[in-house]
């Protein structure tokens, strides 16, 4: 391990982790940040934004927090230095295509072998958060369709930007938030930034966003606000949260640019999807 790294102590204070080096470098990490980014991030409807560790403890370069209930997280010294400053994103240069369905999704009758897809995944029987396919691309996907050869396969579908639109009523300080937020994400060697919406002329014309995808990265100096605003976001999503029954002969077709697409756990079921540029 480089020496700069060499762990001196970690305090717990009211609402954050006080963490010291032996190069005299010193840093304070949120709890909740922290919780975000331990062992198995939870889903933001389950994200305790008062959450505090009943234990830690830094031994052997890495800082060791018991959250409850009973659960371990290891945070290495080099993982937390990494992340000891804000890393400041103002804008993208590359959008996510706005407006290319009329509608959020629709389902169609099925046809033969489609190749013109830019590349294909699958999603078994485990569950799979709402969220946009594929953030960690410098330019979004614009389409997504989804197929399966199981009769009764099912799907979680939110129309983010209808979301949004109600957010900015209900809760028009946060949503003023995020309208200024920009969210990281990665995955294996990719990594992108997009903001949490585009917005032109008072209307939202597209949104990004993806939970279980986001990067460690703090990109905002408020991280109270930050999860405050993700956190009633989700809640309005999972509040318009629709579950659509595919079969076999069908096949459901997604504006990447408006819908937040997920799947609940479904024993035996597979969904196979296409991403289109």
């Amino acid at each position: 391990m480089n020496p700069m790294y060499a762990l001196k102590s970690a305090r717990p204070l009211q609402k954050a982790l006080a963490v010291d080096w032996q190069d005299g470098f010193s840093s304070k990490f949120s709890y909740v940040w922290l919780r975000d980014n331990g062992h198995r991030r939870p889903s933001l409807i389950h994200l305790d934004l008062n959450t505090k560790p009943e234990e830690v403890d830094c031994q052997n370069g890495v800082v060791h927090i018991t959250w409850p209930p009973f659960l371990n997280s290891l945070y290495s010294s080099q993982f937390l230095r990494d992340h000891a400053k804000v890393k400041p994103i103002h804008s993208t240069t590359c959008p996510v295509t706005k407006n290319v369905l009329t509608v959020p999704w629709r389902v169609e009758r099925r046809r033969g072998d489609d190749n013109s897809s830019m590349a294909t995944t699958s999603w078994k029987d485990r569950h799979v958060e709402h969220g946009t396919i594929w953030p960690h691309m410098i330019r979004v996907p614009s389409i997504v369709t989804v197929d399966t050869d199981w009769a009764g396969a099912r799907v979680n579908l939110v129309d983010a930007v209808q979301c949004l639109s109600e957010m900015s009523l209900r809760y028009p300080e946060e949503f003023g938030f995020l309208r200024k937020s920009f969210v990281e994400y990665e995955s294996a060697l990719f990594k992108a930034a997009h903001p949490v919406m585009n917005v032109e002329h008072n209307r939202i014309v597209s949104v990004c966003f993806n939970n279980s995808m986001r990067s460690p990265e703090i990109t905002t100096e408020s991280i109270d606000a930050y999860y405050t605003s993700l956190k009633i976001f989700n809640r309005i999503c999972c509040e318009h949260l629709h579950t659509i029954t595919l079969n076999p002969n069908e096949l459901l077709v997604i504006d990447n640019s408006q819908t937040l697409v997920g799947a609940p756990p479904q024993n035996g079921r597979k969904l196979n999807l296409k991403i289109y540029d």
